[in-house]
């Protein structure tokens, strides 16, 4: 089973959009998955590693655009979404592939 962790903190709204596409993607491929939503903030220090802004999530412990470093407090944006704050649906729908070749 694929576990998706999606990262997030209050001040960057875009979060939401990602869960809503997150949502749409794991119904229409019928991936079964467990899915945590996570408030960065009320992480530790060491929790927050590859965190790259908000929304951040990760497929199987991955960022989807393949981010390990340090915690990075800010609004994200996706570059291969147009620089949009959330990941484009392909994206989400490829990485869940991926995971679902390696199980």
């Amino acid at each position: 089973m694929t576990h998706i962790d999606l990262y997030f903190f209050d001040g960057c709204p875009s979060w939401q959009q990602a869960w809503r596409d997150l949502g749409t993607v794991l119904a229409e491929t019928g991936s079964e998955a467990t899915v945590r939503v996570r408030d960065v903030m009320s992480l530790p220090d060491e929790g927050r590693r590859g965190f790259a802004g908000s929304p951040t999530i990760h497929v199987d412990g991955v960022d989807l655009e393949g981010y390990d470093g340090e915690g990075v407090l800010a609004c994200r944006r996706y570059q291969e979404n147009e620089g949009r704050g959330w990941p484009s649906l392909d994206l989400l729908r490829a990485r869940l592939a991926e995971a679902a070749a390696r199980a």
